[in-house]
């Protein structure tokens, strides 16, 4: 069969070809199902438990649309798009999470050994990996380094192929294919509305031009409504979903649960369970392709399991809290904490309260939109010029002037509390 079809759950049937197929069909590309899109936020919105895999998908059949809009345009002032600059464009927007880790941006924040990104070409980059061989096989050697330099953002624009830079914009910037597919798919299987734009109407107000050799993309000013709708779906998202302070409650919990498995076996590499691939991390800060590859979503809990029923009574407290949606007991709606509360940490001598394991602080910062190198480009119907989309959007500028905190909230834990300094937290 030369090509398949998969019915998705935002965009319904996704045509893909034999040599995507075979990508996909790789070891890889099917760790993506072992990992949530969305990290812990399944601990607020049950049905948020989509995968890397879905939407990995999802922006591959939001990169077509992409490229389909684009090839007339381009070829409208003068430029050909040919197959090989399409590959290269699917093939980077399938791959873009390709070296994403267990629940998502919270590895990075655990242990910080680099970015989902160079993962993402080290997978690709490495001879020993399926996915390696077979991206060689469909289409060549070359096609592995032009692929590593747009997913990395290090490219240099190639004046043989004028689509490179279209490509990379694409693939990472405020309007790119990432971002046009989850959006809709986080608002979906979270139903929270506010996510919803219509993305057919976006790709068709977009335009391109060449400005001093470089290729910008830009917004009709006619599509106005249609680009502010999706930018404030972004912001909403960010507010309502991706910063919900009970969900950032449950990764700060998740950190603290591998900082302490860290200090106990620092003290005794024998006091708990931790497999080969876990100690590397801790004792020498990184890990191979091919370890790596072996972490997913379902290995981490594998370990917090474990601990759940170690002897250690703040890492066996931490693990069931994860587990089984334990918050802790005592919220306070701001940062300040309360008077009775503050004489007690005065009285125990605590300084350092945001080290302490009982202590978790979820701060809910909105930002509707970032300029700078990135900006959104608008071109105004009555002059041609090209501005930055806050010179031309009262709603947007309004937004971006007014940038605050929308939620702080503190959660404390009166029994690790105990735990730690035996006395009543309250």
């Amino acid at each position: 069969m030369s090509q398949i079809f998969v019915r998705d759950a935002i965009h319904s049937d996704i045509v893909i070809d034999k040599k995507m197929q075979e990508i996909i069909d790789t070891p890889e590309f099917q760790r993506l199902h072992r990992i949530h899109q969305l990290s812990c936020d399944y601990m607020v919105f049950p049905t948020a438990t989509h995968t890397r895999f879905s939407h990995s998908i999802g922006t591959y059949h939001a990169m077509k649309k992409l490229i389909a809009h684009f090839e007339q345009q381009l070829k409208e002032i003068g430029y050909e798009v040919k197959q090989e600059d399409k590959t290269l464009a699917y093939v980077a927007a399938l791959l873009h999470d390709l070296g994403h880790g267990a629940y998502s941006h919270a590895f990075e924040r655990i242990f910080e050994i680099q970015a989902h990104e160079q993962w993402t070409v080290d997978i690709i980059s490495s001879p020993d990996t399926k996915i390696h061989k077979k991206l060689v096989e469909n289409y060549g050697q070359d096609f592995i380094k032009k692929l590593c330099d747009v997913i990395s953002k290090s490219y240099k624009n190639d004046k043989n192929s004028h689509i490179f830079s279209i490509i990379a914009t694409l693939i990472s910037s405020q309007t790119d294919a990432d971002r046009m597919d989850y959006l809709l798919r986080d608002s979906y299987f979270t139903k929270v509305s506010n996510g919803v734009y219509d993305i057919d109407r976006l790709i068709k107000s977009f335009g391109v031009e060449e400005i001093d050799g470089e290729l910008k993309i830009y917004v009709n000013e006619k599509y106005m409504s249609t680009l502010e709708e999706y930018v404030l779906a972004r912001y909403f998202m960010h507010k309502e979903v991706y910063q919900h302070t009970t969900k950032k409650h449950f990764e700060d919990i998740l950190i603290m649960i591998f900082k302490r498995a860290k200090e106990l076996l620092e003290k005794d590499k024998h006091c708990i369970y931790c497999d080969e691939i876990l100690r590397n991390i801790y004792l020498n800060g990184s890990i191979k392709v091919e370890q790596y590859l072996q972490t997913d979503d379902s290995y981490f809990n594998y370990h917090i399991l474990k601990w759940s029923r170690c002897e250690d009574k703040i890492l066996s407290f931490l693990s069931n809290c994860f587990l089984n949606r334990g918050k802790f007991d005592v919220e306070i709606r701001n940062s300040k904490v309360p008077k009775n509360i503050q004489e007690k940490f005065d009285k125990l001598g605590i300084k350092d309260i945001e080290n302490e394991y009982f202590y978790s602080k979820s701060v809910k910062e909105s930002n509707i939109y970032v300029g700078g190198k990135n900006s959104i480009l608008i071109k105004k119907s009555n002059t041609g010029e090209l501005c930055d989309i806050t010179q031309v959007s009262l709603l947007i500028n309004d937004f971006n002037k007014n940038k605050m905190f929308v939620d702080e909230k503190l959660f404390l834990s009166s029994t690790l509390f105990k735990y730690i300094y035996n006395e009543d937290l309250i």
